[in-house]
């Protein structure tokens, strides 16, 4: 499962160098074609290319394109596709918009406390959708804001990509898990990530309900399946928010304007 990691990470990267840091999402070259079965390499590649740009080289691209060549890609790619959405079944965008209350960050990267999403829909068809991010938080005692956008390019979970808007978040995150429907028809939790497992974060709607009812199963996955402590988190834990802090210190969380 490590190698299998690795070998993800790397071709994403590699991707990325070949194809010039390009970073439009919506790109011809790279947006797979809805309303059909899409080959997962073009799942990676469009995550690759809606990437942000970077100056700053963290690996040799040439020799990881060289140990790429080695091995069969396709077959590396399905099995780092089905190790992230193996917990995913058919997701209906519409109930993911909304607000959320983040409570487990990945806080070597994320360094804001408190946070809170909201996600709302701009355009929808049968096949795509684009919606718009918006991130509130808290650095020391100040307000900080963060805007992105999501989209949506078929049926399948590696389809829907989400970005932050965060100085820290180069790449999208993608849902590798959602949990429970309140009485509005609204999932409940969801958990985001990245080909590397890291960063990950979780969203829930109702703090309360996500410490009694969800907490549990949301932590049990997240250990067992290598997104609690990834090899590429250098060892770094998940940090679970301490919610009744969060309550006393952000006044977000109770308004409804924002």
């Amino acid at each position: 499962m490590v190698l299998l990691l690795i070998y993800g990470f790397f071709f994403i990267f590699t991707y990325v160098q070949a194809i010039g840091y390009t970073v439009r999402p919506f790109s011809h070259s790279s947006i797979p074609v809805p309303g059909r079965n899409v080959p997962i390499m073009r799942l990676f590649e469009n995550y690759a290319a809606s990437c942000r740009p970077t100056n700053k080289r963290d690996f040799n691209m040439d020799q990881l394109a060289a140990l790429l060549q080695s091995f069969q890609m396709d077959e590396v790619a399905t099995k780092q596709y089905n190790s992230l959405f193996f917990g995913m079944a058919d997701m209906q965008i519409e109930r993911f918009m909304g607000k959320w209350y983040t409570v487990v960050d990945s806080k070597e990267v994320h360094k804001e406390d408190c946070s809170i999403f909201y996600f709302d829909m701009v355009l929808q068809t049968p096949y795509t959708a684009t919606f718009t991010s918006k991130q509130y938080a808290l650095i020391n005692n100040d307000v900080i804001t963060n805007e992105g956008y999501g989209s949506v390019v078929g049926p399948e979970p590696g389809a829907v990509l989400i970005t932050t808007g965060h100085e820290k978040d180069q790449c999208p995150f993608f849902p590798v898990r959602i949990g429970g429907l309140n009485t509005e028809g609204e999932y409940q939790y969801m958990i985001l990530s990245t080909p590397l497992k890291y960063p990950t974060m979780v969203l829930a709607r109702d703090m309360e309900q996500f410490d009694t009812k969800y907490k549990t199963e949301v932590y049990d996955f997240v250990e067992k399946n290598g997104f609690m402590s990834p090899m590429a988190a250098l060892n770094t834990r998940l940090h679970f928010t301490d919610i009744d802090v969060c309550r006393k210190v952000n006044k977000l969380y109770e308004n409804e304007s924002v």
